[in-house]
């Protein structure tokens, strides 16, 4: 019989991980404590909307090229519709827009240097004390820190910052073109990973938390499994899940992110003819379109994330409201508080950020938080989750397709 690979997790690092283990021709197990996989990039049915929403608003970039190539793997690509690269914002204060376009970043050469990492950014500089002083500062930098780092620039890595914008800006049109999810990320990733993976023959058990790692065995709240000699595991769980479990693992700071689904009596195009908006000066960051429901985003949260739902939707209705030449009273809404949504990319923070190797020689780590080029994103997540599946399995040459 084929050694076992026991993925725990089913949030987009363990199924990719769990992809991985199968196409290298291993039985895969994977458990999930939830009643569902996803974890935190996930759809469902909001009863006082009566519709399709997403957990957390997600943009797919073409430089996310492991989380498309995951998606194509799975099928999911068919449900992700590329748009035009072009980033409209709008500022609040002021009311004026401007458009970021592939080789347009909107900012002067010498600060959208400085902003790429150029000639060179320490480990231990901020985003406010590397772009603080620059012109493009409060309309472009610190709302694309916000949204790529969900840090706070005071707080933010400039080199990782610089990393992500390298990645992007300097890619071209294709590295800079959004995949919009019309239908829900479950239709791109949880939904299309699951048949895949039953295909595939996996086993999938949900409700199902880990609560101990044996010397050779992994201890669930229903059971406890014990591990052949050729059998490896992969923890694809978050940092504060992994912490008990590993009492080794350095501690990590998290920021909040906050998203407000608004319905509407019809759908409304938005300033910029894109299906997301840009938002400077007020306290929502970021506005999007599905159909009827609009949706607001709100990075580096914390402080916003412990009002209540009631108050928050009336701070962003205020502010979106003229946008969409709505009247003032707010229409049904639903407000979801990710109070650990990623961690906070503060230089010390990413510098600790671990590998996937860990002190128990059958057990590897995959997850957002991983050390990688990329912050706690769908595309960090998707890799960390292939690269965990190399280790486990033996396989350097491991790949989606």
């Amino acid at each position: 019989m084929s050694p076992a690979l026991h993925v725990v997790g089913a949030g987009l690092a363990g199924l990719a991980a769990a992809l991985g283990g199968v196409k290298a021709g291993w039985r895969v197990a994977l458990h999930e404590a939830a009643p569902q996989a996803g974890g935190r990039c996930r759809s469902f049915r909001c009863q006082r909307l009566d519709r399709v929403v997403d957990n957390g608003t997600h943009l797919l970039l073409g430089a996310n090229r492991h989380a498309l190539s995951f998606a194509a793997a799975i099928g999911g690509i068919e449900a992700l519709a590329p748009v035009e690269p072009a980033f409209p914002f709008l500022d609040l204060a002021s009311g004026r827009h401007w458009t970021v376009l592939p080789g347009r970043p909107s900012a002067g050469a010498v600060e959208t240097l400085l902003a790429l990492g150029l000639p060179w950014t320490s480990t231990c500089q901020t985003v406010d004390h590397r772009l603080g002083r620059t012109r493009s500062y409060r309309t472009l930098w610190r709302p694309l820190c916000e949204a790529i780092l969900n840090t706070p620039p005071e707080r933010a890595s400039a080199r990782l910052l610089g990393t992500v914008l390298r990645e992007v800006l300097l890619g071209g049109k294709s590295a800079m073109r959004p995949y919009v999810a019309a239908g829900g990320l479950s239709a791109v990733f949880a939904a299309p990973a699951e048949a895949t993976l039953a295909t595939f023959g996996a086993e999938l058990n949900f409700g199902r938390r880990l609560v101990k790692i044996g010397r050779q065995s992994l201890e669930f709240d229903d059971e406890a499994i014990a591990l052949g000699s050729r059998d490896r595991a992969i923890l694809a769980l978050p940092p504060w899940s992994v912490a008990p479990l590993l009492p080794d693992l350095p501690a990590f700071s998290s920021a909040a992110i906050v998203n407000a689904h608004f319905r509407l009596d019809q759908p409304v195009p938005l300033p910029g003819g894109q299906p997301f908006l840009g938002l400077v000066g007020g306290t929502g960051q970021w506005l999007s379109v599905r159909d009827d429901v609009v949706s607001v985003t709100v990075s580096a949260a914390d402080r916003l994330a412990e009002r209540s739902a009631e108050e928050v939707a009336g701070i962003l209705w205020a502010e979106i409201a003229p946008i969409l030449r709505a009247p003032a009273r707010v229409p049904p809404v639903r407000v979801i508080k990710e109070r650990r949504a990623t961690l906070a990319h503060t230089p010390e923070v990413v510098r600790r950020r671990p590998g996937p190797v860990t002190n128990v020689p059958w057990l590897w780590l995959a997850g957002d938080w991983m050390a990688s080029p990329w912050p706690c994103t769908m595309e960090a997540a998707i890799a960390s989750g292939l690269a965990a599946a190399r280790l486990a399995v033996g396989r350097d040459d491991l790949s989606f397709a």
